[in-house]
């Protein structure tokens, strides 16, 4: 039983490995003809260095923490710190396990964090965060996740203990009502982290105004995000429903972009909430949910599983660690059609997009977005295939053109 769980652990750590090395493979790649201007000679040459630094430091991260985790594993240390600190009490044994896991992740975790931060993303001009906003970020986000991981487990522990296995019926429901949740309230998350400024009257507010009445999509305000607070890199997103619905663009978006290429951005956003990709997203996000709590029915009560780790009876804390072992091959599975189906979305957003805003300031406002990012412009397919919710660049460019040429 150890054998297979610590097997299963090394080889999708081994896959996400191989995804690496196919990218890094297909970095020197032809570009293909319509996205040879997004980078010019000496802007390139500073993303491949960049792509390169990256990969370092993810084979480095990856390799210091696979080792970490085969050790604690093959050792049998979670039993080990179990027993020597005596944990007693139901609650306590279960944030005990998940503490510690956390306390094995989480220093690794900060640190090549940082390196990527300060050292990385400095040297090319990305970043902007410092040392106390980062600090902040990290123990910000900590708090929020030790309060919903141990809210939940703990609620799931107190269901198992009331009514069995038919716990994991009731579960899915409780998980999608938590997703439901943090979809409508992630703008009252984000505040947390991130300064929100309503735009100002002007060109780009009545541009904006323009774009809602056109699409016949109201939304309540638009805000400017202080994302060059951390970072140099562009974006914009809505979040909420119906009359709440607000815009949020990055003020590096602002900054960095013609008015028309942010309307053009935000139509593009405008068109996954029109064609309600969010909400078709969700079930994707209920069957793995679904396949979660599958794994567990049969994974959690087997008491083998934790007596091949050093402890003397089932440890259901532990067991629910092992789950995301065992669930871990099936998910990576599932993606792949869901990133198919995302990836559709975006074919259509896009097509909206070259709609409303014009495919010449759609292609425009794209190629910006990669060449400030410094995005990649060859992945490897397969690397696409499983991990992408997003077509190439050079897809979506055909894909904008030959919106036109149907019209």
């Amino acid at each position: 039983m150890k054998g297979i769980i610590i097997g299963i652990f090394l080889l999708m750590e081994l896959f996400g490995f191989l995804l690496e090395y196919l990218n890094f493979k297909n970095r020197n790649a032809p570009l293909p003809k319509n996205v040879k201007d997004v980078y010019d000679a000496e802007t390139y040459k500073k993303h491949k260095a960049y792509e390169m630094d990256n990969l370092k430091l993810q084979i480095i991260s990856g390799i210091s923490g696979l080792g970490i985790s085969l050790a604690v594993l093959g050792f049998n240390l979670h039993s080990f710190f179990f027993y020597l600190l005596g944990i007693e009490g139901l609650y306590l044994r279960v944030y005990f396990m998940f503490v510690m896991v956390a306390l094995i992740s989480l220093p690794l975790g900060i640190l090549f964090g940082a390196i990527k931060t300060f050292k990385i993303e400095a040297k090319y001009g990305f970043n902007k965060s410092t040392v106390g906003t980062f600090i902040a970020d990290i123990i910000k986000q900590q708090v929020i996740l030790g309060i919903v991981v141990l809210g939940l487990i703990s609620l799931f522990m107190l269901l198992h203990s009331a009514i069995g296995n038919m716990v994991f019926v009731i579960f899915f429901f409780v998980l999608a009502a938590v997703m439901l949740f943090i979809a409508f309230f992630m703008h009252f998350f984000s505040k947390l982290f991130n300064k929100f400024t309503p735009i100002e009257e002007g060109t780009l507010k009545e541009k904006i105004d323009a774009l809602s009445a056109k699409t016949d999509f109201p939304v309540k305000k638009v805000f400017s995000m202080n994302a060059s607070k951390r970072s140099t890199k562009m974006n914009a997103y809505f979040a909420g429903f119906g009359r709440n619905r607000v815009i949020v663009l990055y003020d590096t978006l602002i900054e960095k972009m013609t008015e028309d290429e942010v309307i053009s951005v935000l139509a593009h956003e405008i068109g996954h909430a029109k064609k309600r990709h969010v909400l078709f997203s969700m079930p994707m996000s209920f069957i793995q949910f679904a396949i979660l709590l599958l794994a567990g029915f049969f994974v959690v009560n087997v008491g083998d599983i934790s007596m091949a780790f050093g402890f003397t009876e089932l440890n259901i804390a532990f067991n629910i660690f092992v789950l995301m072992i065992f669930a871990s091959p099936i998910l990576t599975l599932c993606q792949i059609p869901f990133s198919a189906v995302r990836r559709k979305f975006e074919y259509a957003a896009d097509a909206f997009e070259v709609k409303h805003a014009g495919v010449d300031t759609a292609v425009s406002a794209l190629k910006k977005l990669y060449k400030e990012d410094y995005g990649n412009l060859t992945p490897h397919p397969f690397v696409v295939l499983i991990r992408h919710s997003h077509p190439t660049l050079t897809q979506r460019i055909s894909a904008m053109e030959a919106v036109v040429a149907k019209q």
